[in-house]
Formats: structure tokens, C-alpha cells, sequence
């Protein structure tokens, strides 16, 4: 009898440690994927030994093994150290075009949000324009337009991607700027860049970081989209995109000479949303 009642006792003491535990690593995994990208990013030669440049065309397309974990491809390079010192680019390089996309839109959607009718119509009519053709669409035109190239495609996916950071900003601004505190600021006379930045930035930033979280995974879709379709990275970069584009012609006699780098590509997009979901459940006070 004493036996069957102290039983449940100690499931109840089980259950919340181990709850707890689930929680924690849901809590933290988020900032360890941040942390394994940022370190790829930065110094990629901690995992990837071999030259990613190193030509070697006696072992051109040869399959994944000791030598080489990701096989080579069909100039004989180590497709493992390309992918990973591709991250460099791909990542980097998205990680680039959405944060100076959000500066840029915040500022404008700001300027809309706080100026007069004048800047807000300027701001709003202009967005318009952009947002009016499908976003990839404009961005190989401006690619296209301009040549190939890295820097190319970060001024193109930098100028069809600030526009919905304006949007965003304006709207949070006017829903903003009715708040006492803000009237107060503006009783006073203070200007409307304090405004924007002391009183109305630190409500927005806990979205913002969410939303560029979340688009740093479509920008590296679209940064490898591009470099596939031969408007981004030119050989010999190892870019992720250039490196799939490389493999068409050789699909059926080298799996992995595709498949691999596009794992890659697969895994920092779902690191992106999974990094970015976690930012805004903390922005919204939703517990992990």
C-alpha cells in the first residue's frame, strides 16, 4: 500500500525535470545554430581543411569518402570544403542584403511615419512601385542590367527588399505616435529623429530582428537563385548556387555533386526560420 502511493510521487518529480530539461535545449538550440553559422562564416578553415580552389582532375567526381566527405567535382575539388567556405557567401553575403535592406526601409518607413504628407505619399508611392512586380522577377532584371557579380546581385535583392521594411515601419509608427508618450515628446518640441530613435525604435527593434531573421532564409534563396541562373557568383567562387549550377550537367553520374550543396543550402534556410520563429515568440512575450 505504501508502495502504490509513493509510486505517482516520484513520476511527478520525474515529469517536471524532464520537462524542464525540453524547454531548456528548445530555449538555447536556436542560439547554438546562430553561433555554428556565424563561426562558419568567419573562419570556415576550422572545418574544411582542403583548399577549396585546389584543382586535382585525377580524382575528378569522385564519390564521397575518407578523402574527401562530400566527393569532388569534375575539376577534382574537394565539394565539401567549397560548400563549406561557400557559407561565407551565401549566408554572409544574405546576411548583408537583408540587414542593409531593414536600415534603409526603417529609415524610410520612419521619414513616411513621422514627416508630413509630403515625405509619407513620396515614401509610400514609391514602395508601391517596387512592390508591384513579383520581387525575383525585379531582381534579375536589375541584375541582368547591371552584369554579373556578388556586389551585383546585393544592390539588386537590397533594392526590391527594403520596401516591405517601410511598409512595416510606417505601420507600427502610426499606431505608435498616438501613444502618451510620444505626444509628450512632440509637446516638448523634440525633434522627430529623437522621437523615431529613443521613443519608438525600442518598440520596434524586437520585431524587426524577428522579421530579418526570417528573411535571411529567402534571401539566401534568392542570392543562390540568382548565382544559379548566372547572375551572381562567377567561377571559380564557391558559392552554393554556382556549385548546384555546375552539377546540372553532371546529376545522373554524380549524385552528390548537387545533392550536397544543396543540404546546405536546405539547412541555413531552416536555421534562419527556426533562429527567426524563436525572436518573435520573444518579441510577442510567448515563451519558448
Amino acid at each position: 500500500m505504501t508502495t502504490a502511493l509513493a509510486q505517482p510521487a516520484s513520476s511527478e518529480r520525474v515529469v517536471p525535470v524532464r520537462r524542464g530539461r525540453i524547454t531548456a535545449v528548445a530555449r538555447w538550440w536556436p542560439a547554438v545554430l546562430a553561433a555554428v553559422w556565424a563561426l562558419l562564416i568567419i573562419a570556415p578553415q576550422v572545418l574544411a581543411r582542403q583548399n577549396p580552389y585546389a584543382l586535382d582532375p585525377v580524382h575528378a567526381l569522385a564519390a564521397p569518402g575518407a578523402a574527401h566527405w562530400f566527393g569532388t567535382d569534375e575539376a577534382g575539388r574537394d565539394v565539401f570544403a567549397r560548400c563549406v567556405y561557400g557559407i561565407r557567401y551565401s549566408v554572409g553575403i544574405s546576411i548583408a542584403i537583408v540587414v542593409i535592406a531593414a536600415l534603409v526601409g526603417a529609415a524610410l518607413g520612419g521619414l513616411a511615419g513621422l514627416g508630413n504628407k509630403l515625405a509619407d505619399n513620396l515614401v509610400m508611392r514609391t514602395t508601391d512601385v517596387f512592390l508591384a512586380f513579383p520581387y525575383m522577377i525585379l531582381a534579375i532584371a536589375i541584375a541582368a542590367a547591371e552584369g554579373p557579380g556578388l556586389t551585383t546581385v546585393l544592390i539588386a535583392l537590397t533594392a526590391v527588399w527594403w520596401p516591405s521594411y517601410a511598409r512595416l515601419v510606417r505601420g507600427q509608427i502610426l499606431s505608435l505616435r498616438e501613444l502618451p508618450f510620444v505626444e509628450g515628446a512632440r509637446a516638448v518640441n523634440t525633434p522627430l529623429r529623437l522621437i523615431f530613435a529613443r521613443h519608438m525604435l525600442p518598440h520596434l527593434a524586437p520585431q524587426l530582428y524577428a522579421r530579418v531573421a526570417i528573411d535571411i532564409g529567402y534571401a539566401i534563396l534568392a542570392l543562390t537563385g540568382l548565382s544559379f541562373l548566372g547572375l551572381g557568383a562567377q567561377p571559380p567562387t564557391p558559392e552554393l548556387g554556382s556549385i548546384i549550377a555546375d552539377a546540372r550537367n553532371y546529376t545522373l553520374q554524380a549524385w552528390w555533386f548537387a545533392t550536397l550543396p544543396g543540404a546546405f543550402i536546405l539547412a541555413a534556410v531552416v536555421s534562419a526560420i527556426v533562429i527567426g520563429n524563436r525572436l518573435e515568440r520573444m518579441a510577442g512575450g510567448t515563451p519558448a
